[in-house]
């Protein structure tokens, strides 16, 4: 019984991490550079409607996309902070930002599971975008703040990865995720596992063994990773909830990992 379980959780987690578009972003694009195709897309689209200030998240969508938007929600002489030295950036300058638009998907952190909704609150008034680049140990952040009603894009700043909150996690998770060896003694046994058959509308929920963790693998996103701070705080949690998400609305995942000492365990996969 045990086997068929396992055989049926397979074949599920392989239709949805495997082939839900969940692919490696790792230079898919080079954040603020301009392609012709990205340039004649945003030149085309309408502005967005008043309610796209509502969620950051609708907002963001129209801010990658339309040029003329992007322009008018940016703050200009931009503030921009390379290791803390200011190099503002004049209007006449900027160049249209699709930011992680081209990617197949885009990865979150959040410290708890609770922290996910924020997201969707309409009452966040600062939210941070932030390019994580682990091999360089460098991030750079895109700060946005809610002005009257409307987001708008405040600052630039970029410095070394040690400066940032997530530093331990991130320099954890460049060897994670590429590192099949450093996968497997860093995964608690067993670890959770959760996932939905969509056939039969229902959960599936179990226990893993370590050594099954190459069959249940998604594809991790590596080298060039994305965050988007909602307002999480990190500082005061020992969990990390890493969501990988498709452009195109389809399937996901989710991994769950939990500081033991000074290091970090993967605890649970979600899809």
């Amino acid at each position: 019984m045990k086997g068929f379980v396992y055989v049926l959780l397979f074949v599920v987690v392989l239709a949805s991490c495997k082939g839900g578009k969940v692919s490696d972003p790792v230079e898919k694009q080079k954040p603020c550079v301009e392609s012709d195709t990205d340039s004649t897309a945003a030149d085309s689209l309408p502005l967005p409607p008043k309610a796209a200030d509502g969620l950051f998240d609708d907002f963001i969508y129209s801010y990658m996309r339309v040029r003329r938007f992007q322009l008018e929600r940016t703050v200009f002489p931009l503030p921009n902070y390379v290791d803390g030295q200011n190099r503002p950036i004049a209007k006449s300058a900027w160049k249209f930002d699709p930011m992680y638009k081209n990617l197949d998907v885009y990865t979150l952190i959040f410290d708890s599971s609770r922290s996910i909704k924020a997201e969707k609150d309409t009452s966040l008034r600062h939210v941070v975008f932030e390019w994580v680049y682990l091999e360089k140990h460098r991030v750079k952040q895109y700060v946005f703040d809610k002005v009257d009603g409307q987001w708008r894009l405040t600052r630039l700043e970029s410095h070394d990865m040690s400066r940032n909150v997530n530093s331990d996690f991130y320099d954890f998770y460049r060897r994670f995720s590429v590192d099949k060896k450093f996968q497997k003694s860093h995964i608690k046994e067993p670890f959770a596992f959760k996932t939905y058959d969509y056939e039969n509308f229902q959960s599936i929920e179990g226990l893993l063994d370590v050594e099954q963790w190459p069959d249940y693998r998604p594809k991790l996103p590596s080298g060039t990773i994305t965050n988007i701070n909602y307002g999480q705080s990190y500082a005061n949690s020992r969990r990390r909830v890493l969501m990988i998400c498709s452009q195109s609305g389809g399937m996901g995942c989710s991994l769950t990992f939990e500081r033991y000492g000074k290091d970090w365990r993967l605890v649970r996969l979600e899809n």
